[in-house]
Order: C-alpha cells, then sequence, then structure tokens
C-alpha cells in the first residue's frame, strides 16, 4: 500500500515541505482568507526600453515614482479525497511621471484541483488566467519568451489535466494534457500579435517505477503543437511589397518530447527533481528541423526551520519575440533557451525573513536569419526582507534588479526597481 501511494505522489515532494502560509498571502489551509499589499515604489525603467534604441523606437525609458495596491482572496476545499484551492489576484499600479495611461492593471486568476479516487488513482485540473503588460507575468513555463513590456490588454491562459494511477505497488503511470494560449492586443503587421499570438497543446505520458520508499524512476513522451495563429505579417512592408513578408504562421511548429526522470527525497528536508532528454521540432511551414536537449531539474534543501534553498536547471527550445532580422535577411523561428534560477528564503530572527532570487536566461537564436546563432543574456536579482508585526500584519521592502545583454543592435537594457511597503492577511 505505501509503495502504490509513493508511485502516485512522490513527484509533489518539494510541495509539501513549505513552511507555514507567509503574511500577506492567502492562506492555503483555511476556507477562505484575503490579504492585501500596499507599496511604494521607483522604477528607472517601466517602459523595459532598450539603451541605444533603433531611430524611431515609440517609447523612452520611463522613470517613475508611483504606488501599488494589490489585494488577493483565496478559498480552499479541503476534503478527506479532494482539495480545490481558489486564488484571484489584482494589482494596481500608479506612475507619477506618466501622464496618460498613469494606471496599469493585473489581473491572475487561479484553479488547483484534485481528487483521489483511492489508493491507486488520483486525477489532477489546474487552470492559471493573467491578464498584463508585464513580460514576466505574462509567462506560464518560467522561460521568458519576451523580455519587453507590451502595450494593451494581453492575456495567457495555462490549463492542463493529469491522471496518475499504478499497474501494481512498483508501476505506475501519469497521462496528462495541457493547454495554453496567448493573446496580444497589438494587431498588424510586425505587432505581438503577429509574432507572439498562439496556442500550445501538449499531451504527455510516462510511466514510472518505485525504486525505493522515497525515489520514483520515470520514461516518457510528450507531443507539442505550436500554432501562430493571429494570421498577420511577420513584418510591415510599403503596401506594394506587403505580400513578400511571411504570415504568423510561418513559424508553426510540431514538437517531440522523449526523457527520462528521477524524484527522489534524501529527507524531509533534502528533495531533487530531475527531467533530461531530447526535444525535435519540425517547423513544417518553413521547412526546417532542429534537435536539441531538453532538460528541467530543481534541487530543493530546507536547511533550517523557515529556511529554504532552490536551485534549478531547465533548457528547451522556445518561441522568441524575434522575427524577420533588421536586414530583412530571413526569419528567426525560436531559440534554445537555458535559464538558471537559485532562490534563499532565510529566517533572520523570529520576525525577520530575508529572501534573495536570481535567474539566468541564455538565449541562442536559429532560423533563417541573420540572427541565426546570435544570443541574448537575461540577469535578474531580487532581494526582499519582510518584517512580522504580528499574525495579520508585515512589513516589507525590496530591490529588483533586471539586464538583458544581447548581441542584436539596439536591444540591450538594464531596469532598477526599489520598493517598501506594508502586507496585511485575514
Amino acid at each position: 500500500m505505501k509503495r502504490l501511494i509513493t508511485c502516485a505522489s512522490l513527484v509533489a515532494v518539494g510541495v509539501v515541505t513549505v513552511d507555514a502560509q507567509p503574511v500577506g498571502e492567502p492562506s492555503l489551509s483555511k476556507s477562505w482568507s484575503v490579504s492585501a499589499k500596499l507599496r511604494g515604489f521607483y522604477d528607472d525603467n517601466y517602459n523595459t526600453a532598450p539603451d541605444n534604441p533603433a531611430p524611431g523606437y515609440p517609447y523612452d525609458k520611463g522613470a517613475s515614482w508611483g504606488f501599488s495596491v494589490a489585494p488577493s482572496i483565496g478559498a480552499n476545499l479541503l476534503r478527506d479525497q479532494t482539495t480545490l484551492n481558489l486564488r484571484y489576484d489584482f494589482d494596481l499600479r500608479w506612475y507619477e511621471a506618466r501622464k496618460e495611461n498613469e494606471i496599469d492593471m493585473y489581473h491572475t486568476a487561479k484553479l488547483n484541483l484534485e481528487h483521489r479516487f483511492n489508493e491507486r488513482y488520483r486525477v489532477e485540473l489546474y487552470d492559471h488566467f493573467v491578464y498584463a503588460d508585464e513580460p514576466s507575468v505574462l509567462e506560464s513555463s518560467g522561460q521568458q519568451t519576451t523580455f519587453f513590456r507590451t502595450q494593451g490588454e494581453n492575456l495567457r491562459n495555462y490549463a492542463g489535466i493529469g491522471f496518475f494511477g499504478s499497474f501494481t505497488e512498483a508501476w505506475g503511470y501519469r497521462v496528462g494534457f495541457e493547454n495554453t494560449i496567448y493573446d496580444y492586443d497589438e494587431d498588424g503587421a510586425g505587432s505581438r500579435s503577429a509574432i507572439l499570438d498562439r496556442m500550445e497543446n501538449k499531451p504527455t505520458i510516462d510511466f514510472r517505477r518505485v525504486l525505493q520508499p522515497n525515489t520514483v524512476a520515470l520514461v516518457g513522451y510528450s507531443f507539442s503543437d505550436v500554432d501562430y495563429n493571429a494570421d498577420e505579417y511577420l513584418v510591415l512592408l510599403p503596401p506594394v511589397f506587403q505580400d513578400l513578408s511571411p504570415k504568423s504562421d510561418f513559424r508553426n511548429s510540431r514538437n517531440h518530447f522523449a526523457f527520462a526522470g528521477l524524484d527522489h527525497a534524501f529527507s524531509t528536508q533534502l528533495d531533487v527533481k530531475l527531467r533530461a532528454g531530447a526535444q525535435i521540432a519540425d517547423y513544417y511551414n518553413a521547412g526546417e528541423d532542429k534537435t536539441a536537449p531538453y532538460a528541467d531539474v530543481m534541487f530543493g534543501y530546507t536547511y533550517a526551520e523557515g529556511s529554504r534553498l532552490q536551485l534549478g536547471v531547465k533548457t528547451g527550445m522556445i518561441a522568441t519575440d524575434l522575427a524577420v532580422s533588421q536586414d530583412f535577411s530571413g526569419v528567426n523561428l525560436g531559440a534554445q533557451s537555458t535559464t538558471t534560477y537559485l532562490g534563499v528564503s532565510h529566517r533572520l530572527t523570529s520576525r525577520l525573513n530575508g529572501q534573495v532570487r536570481g535567474t539566468w536566461q541564455a538565449l541562442n537564436y536559429f532560423g533563417e536569419s541573420s540572427y541565426d546563432d546570435e544570443w541574448d543574456n537575461y540577469y535578474t536579482v531580487d532581494v526582499g526582507l519582510v518584517y512580522t508585526i504580528n499574525t495579520y500584519v508585515a512589513l516589507e521592502g525590496g530591490y529588483l534588479w533586471d539586464r538583458l545583454d544581447s548581441d542584436i543592435d539596439n536591444r540591450s537594457y538594464s531596469r532598477n526597481r526599489g520598493y517598501l511597503g506594508v502586507r496585511a492577511t485575514y
């Protein structure tokens, strides 16, 4: 019986070791809770404008003071066999220096449902919806396809279902399906919609074997169909030449993933998750194939009460906001992206917690253009402190740094942000 339960649920080891819910976040253990964050901030490049923009670039960097109000509400249904988590976040940001459209509003909604039929079978269902213009908010995969703010009403919906089962005490399986939709507001030839509007469908199956009570090995296969559905030209040309531009679906692809994996809990404090294999992409409208490594590795260590370290690497082929090169030499199809991240949350005192998070995303572009084999390197650092006054109220402050270094002209930029504020939860 224990081996059956292990085969079905060891993949969640890293989740169940988290500490108590922090002040300022909806609780996962109560039937409902509300929270809010009020921050004052400074942003020295809210438009994510390049350091050396191309002639005619429509935005300057845009430095501004401002404040944000971010309420959240969460609801949970906790039963013997069923767990349902619902959460909605709203974030209003006001920029003092912006004379028009001085307010940004972001919406995020999440649903996570898990039901255990018995010790052999369970199902999970999830849906994550985002409405925003910040590039890091819009992505769902952990690897950004664009590093630039997108004006307008942009949405992303990521949904999926997974069914876990066990053949025997030692052998099990998972069958899943994911759907992701990206819909950008900006339309027309060469627009963000033309380049990045798409639907991604991804079925997956894997077979898993319990090697030890805390160790599961697996092998699996995924197929991903990426459909760029804007039906727009990838580049804006004079009307007489516009039909020479390829359309959005030129970059459509069918992707095959073959992978092996390992989930192992060394203890209740230390766990690792590993997926590694290969990705084969068929850009059938462009007549090109590409094979590249695929990996997703996460290491987690709870080294003291209230203190945890996470280290991970993720690599694979992704979509990109670079389509037709500046010299019109051809179409860029995508990028091989590798993201390395490190996060430390440390309890300094009984009331004071600090956190440091950093990422490095390296992208190597490929296709039929002069961008082929060019690189982008994107770095982020997020440092924060939270001082808990009581169960319901905490003070916070932090600093965020972003840097894009690009081989491509008129693209690199830096961004610095700082904030002070208060959190409350009930």
